[in-house]
């Protein structure tokens, strides 16, 4: 379970750290939750790519952030809750008053105590795993809980279950004017701290600080600076403290065995006994460096740099087996990964045996809609016995799932979430075994990487997981999300309703008939293929002279009729008479097109490229190439025949009707009948082979701008690495009761966990200064990652327009992109797919 927790410097802080420190020393994975700094109510703004690439499961803030702040870190980060401690409602004061409070029991830490038992040597007393605590009656200083963390700190309480004693006990500090005060007898004791330093030193103690790591997944990044020895902290302020504990999660995770850091004070380093266990600690447990040179860097925001010589004077003189830096921190912020190294951490989990390490993964088959699951328990677990109470807590799992609506460009297309758009609770999943006395039912939420994530524990397993479609999923994050009654601020609904258009389903259409994009890019967007498609009247743009002479009509109109009033009826005339005028100035599309034209234009449209590409290199044998070449026509037209997207046939004229009649290939006959007047008449010997393309592919390419819009999303999905989605064009209702829309999105898009909002046109003659006006208005109030204009077009027009839109887009946080043929140009190749 990933927690950040949001903390700012003031009066409760330190007992505040106290606090989180023992919550997440209580967790297995604790240790690399992630302590935010946050300065004036306000999330230090440094942390903010480490905070979004960390994905925190959930947000805990100890700082009273404005409503729009937190509506802010919903959109960035997405987190399945964001908790406020609320001190007024806190009557104490101390740790136990600041720890975190969940809805629910995570699990322990100590549930490894089984599996580190098992390889452990024999114990000399008791069980072989002793767990640091301080007893009771001891006043444990913050360098021991910081370091070890304690047993009844963590866990609220000072007794340790009877079943796990087989594998653990506790050995705790008790002072020697308090051993005689109610100590049970078979407690193992330590005289004073010191005394645990150098029982943890010599591998006869362990600490829950270590074992909250040990084997659990989390971010590894590679910075030398901080992988590269043993971090030890001079100083017990606020951002000491924030030192030693973020610099633990920039470790190797190979060392989630160790401590992975160690904090000291100045004072401390003065008492001989303490140092000489500093020492034992710095030469048995730092496995920092390579070539058997364990090194130490000393490091401090607080502490000057004299406080700095004299600390690693006193180290040194423990004769430590490795070389001793020092380095002033600057402050908190410094600790934050370079942009670089976030971009670049991945997931690793430290195990015993690295080379026989069980996969964190399980891959499985599904057949949708529903998945079934196995069951996968994190590996220490298999140690455990049956209903133990170390064991019974919840812990997170990721699902990557595959999407079946788009094909991968690569491999599988795989569901990534948005943060923007939250869309997990449309997906459903069902538990095996008791809900317990809560009733308690674990929800579902966006996780690291886009992932979907649910809680599950040993008795609580996920039975079923069901994904959504595309447009259920946008429905829910745009419509539903923010619908519902919160007990938290949270964002609300985008709009109040959204269904598909009319132009979703020629787009749908047109997708189902080419069996999916991929088809579809093949079949329909070779230049070659627009072209011919064009001619037979499927394009939405006109040659660029044909728009000319009405345009010239309207400006010679200008002078006594600037604007034109459609809701006057004279007026729609006038207007309707100048575009039936502009219509009859148009070539006709032709309905057929002959097997030899196809093969003429397709020859001539070889020889343009090969004139505009010269080979390099003379082809081995030219006329082989050209058959291939002139080929992938043929098959390319049998597959659109077979598709029905062209029909081949015979087209004749009836001797006594005159009626044009269309014959398919598998209607003819020797003998050939008119459809309307039943004449009959013989085939001719020289049967001319034609073909007409289906009418449901003209009037899409021609009405509905399909052409365009598959453009766009080859285009986009081309950008894609592993996940790809997207719903057709949109209408949306800002009141949910509204009868008519009030926007309309050309397509909603998830590329690689990004949500995108784009508008597509056929060119720039149809670009509209209002079409961007709407979608920079529409962009407001979706909050998408991105707004596209996507114009398959070459050049840039509306210049002012399109850079004033990027930057009102810009100042809401939303990105603005402008994609063109220039940067999309279409696959124009001398053979067909």
């Amino acid at each position: 379970m990933r927690v950040a927790f949001l903390v700012e410097d003031g009066e409760h802080s330190s007992i505040i750290l106290d606090g989180i420190f023992a919550d997440c020393y209580s967790r297995w994975g604790g240790r690399f939750s992630l302590i935010v700094p946050c300065v004036g109510g306000a999330i230090s703004e440094a942390y903010w790519p480490w905070l979004e690439r960390f994905g925190p499961d959930i947000v805990y803030s100890y700082v009273q952030l404005s409503e729009a702040k937190v509506l802010d870190l919903h959109e960035r980060l997405a987190p399945n809750a964001y908790i406020f401690h609320n001190e007024r409602n806190v009557e104490r004061t101390d740790l136990f008053g600041f720890k975190p409070e969940y809805d629910f029991s995570a699990l322990s830490s100590l549930s490894l105590v089984f599996k580190l038992a098992r390889y452990a040597p024999a114990a000399q007393t008791g069980a072989p795993i002793k767990v640091i605590d301080s007893w009771f009656t001891e006043q444990p200083s913050q360098l021991l809980t910081d370091n070890f963390g304690i047993y009844h700190y963590s866990t609220g309480g000072g007794m340790f279950p009877a079943d796990a004693a087989v594998a653990a006990s506790l050995i705790s500090v008790v002072s020697p004017e308090n051993a005689q005060r109610g100590i049970p007898p078979d407690l193992i004791t330590l005289p004073d701290e010191t005394a645990v330093y150098e029982e943890f030193a010599g591998r006869r103690a362990s600490a829950l600080s270590v074992m909250s790591a040990q084997f659990a997944p989390r971010l590894e990044f590679y910075v030398h600076r901080w992988n590269a020895s043993l971090n030890v902290v001079i100083g017990d302020t606020f951002d000491d403290r924030l030192l030693f504990w973020n610099a633990r999660l920039l470790t190797p995770a190979w060392l989630d065995s160790e401590l992975g850091a160690l904090r000291v004070t100045s004072r401390a380093l003065q008492d001989p006994a303490f140092l000489t266990a500093i020492g034992a600690i710095l030469k048995q447990r730092n496995r920092f460096g390579g070539n058997g040179h364990a090194n130490i860097t000393i490091r401090s925001i607080s502490a000057s740099a004299t406080e700095l010589e004299e600390a690693a004077k006193a180290i040194r003189s423990t004769s430590p087996w490795g070389y001793v830096a020092l380095e002033a921190v600057a402050g908190v912020d410094a600790i934050v990964p370079s942009v670089e190294a976030i971009k670049q951490a991945a997931v690793r989990s430290h195990t015993d045996k690295p080379f026989l390490q069980t996969s964190e993964w399980t891959q499985f088959s599904w057949s949708p809609p529903i998945a079934k699951p196995p069951t996968n328990l994190p590996e220490h677990l298999r140690d455990v016995p049956p209903q133990q109470w170390f064991a019974e807590g919840y812990w997170c799992v990721d699902f990557s799932m595959e999407y079946e609506g788009v094909e991968g460009r690569y491999t599988e297309n795989v569901w990534s979430l948005p943060t923007r758009w939250r869309m997990a609770k449309a997906f459903e999943h069902t538990h095996s075994g008791q809900t317990g006395p809560t009733g308690w039912h674990p929800g579902g939420w966006r996780s690291q990487g886009g992932l979907y994530s649910t809680y599950v524990s040993e008795n609580r397993k996920i039975s079923t997981l069901e994904p959504p479609n595309a447009f259920s999923a946008m429905q829910w994050a745009l419509v539903s999300d923010g619908s519902r009654a919160q007990r938290n601020i949270h964002p609300p609904s985008k709009v109040g309703r959204m269904e598909l258009s009319n132009e979703a389903r020629y787009l749908s259409g047109i997708l189902g008939l080419l069996g999916g994009l991929a088809g579809a890019k093949k079949l329909l967007l070779h230049p070659f293929l627009i072209d011919v498609f064009a001619t037979f009247g499927g394009t939405t743009n006109l040659p660029a002279n044909k728009g000319v002479p009405t345009a010239n009509r309207l400006r010679n109109r200008l002078q006594l009729q600037p604007i034109f009033n459609l809701r006057d009826e004279r007026e729609r005339d006038v207007l309707a008479a100048l575009i039936v005028k502009a219509s009859s100035e148009l070539k006709k599309p032709i309905d057929y097109m002959s097997y030899e034209e196809l093969h003429t234009r397709w020859k001539v449209h070889r020889d343009a490229y090969w004139f505009a590409n010269p080979r390099t290199d003379e082809p081995d044998d030219p006329t082989d190439w050209e058959k291939i070449e002139r080929r992938t026509l043929d098959e390319t037209l049998i597959e659109l025949r077979r598709r029905q997207l062209l029909f081949q046939g015979h087209h004749w004229t009836c001797r006594r009707c005159h009626h044009r009649n269309w014959l398919d290939m598998s209607e003819l006959a020797p003998t050939l009948e008119c459809k309307i007047c039943k004449e009959e008449e013989d085939a001719p010997l020289d049967l001319k082979s034609l073909f007409r393309p289906s009418q449901f592919l003209i009037e899409s390419l021609r009405d509905h701008s399909v052409l365009s819009l598959l453009w766009a999303l080859s285009a986009l999905q081309s950008r894609s690495m592993q996940s790809f989605l997207f719903v057709e064009p949109t209408w949306f209702y800002f009141d949910r009761d509204a009868r008519k829309p009030d926007a309309e999105a050309d397509l909603l898009i998830l590329l690689d966990g990004k949500a995108i909002l784009c508008e597509v046109k056929a060119s720039w003659s149809i670009l509209r200064r209002g079409d961007i006006t709407d979608l920079v208005a529409l962009a407001k109030r979706l909050r998408p990652d991105v707004a596209i204009l996507a114009v398959m077009d070459e050049g840039r027009k509306l210049e002012p327009e399109i850079n004033a839109a990027a930057e009102e887009l810009k100042s809401a946080g939303i990105g603005f992109e402008l994609a063109t043929l220039d940067g999309y140009p279409l696959d124009d190749m001398p053979y067909l797919h």
